[in-house]
């Protein structure tokens, strides 16, 4: 095998004998040169890979934290309200307390 490789080398050298790279220094300055809008346009080219159940998982976490802690409160607001009384006034319903405290500020 490298013996192959050798003779492979040995003759592509032959071959281009004849050619010769001049502005080898040019080239690699280019190269080596990077602006800030390369990096930049560099960094949003990057494939980005999200695992699906993790991620998915979480967000179904999420949402059933918010929705408990939202529903959470209703209930409490259920059971204040079942502690209250409605009373009848001049054919309107009102809550006993409020009505209380409505009347004791338009006395004041």
């Amino acid at each position: 095998m490298k013996k192959a490789n050798k003779q492979l080398k040995r003759h592509l050298d032959k071959e281009m004998e004849h050619i010769h790279f001049s502005r080898q220094k040019n080239v690699l300055n280019e190269i080596k040169r990077q602006t800030w809008k390369d990096k930049l346009h560099r960094l949003w080219n990057k494939g980005i890979s999200i695992p699906l159940i993790p991620v998915s998982t979480a967000f179904v976490l999420l949402i059933m934290t918010l929705g408990y802690v939202e529903l959470y409160p209703i209930e409490q607001l259920d059971n204040e309200d079942q502690n209250k009384k409605l009373i009848e006034v001049a054919g309107n319903y009102y809550w006993k307390d409020e009505f209380e405290r409505a009347l004791l500020k338009n006395e004041n």
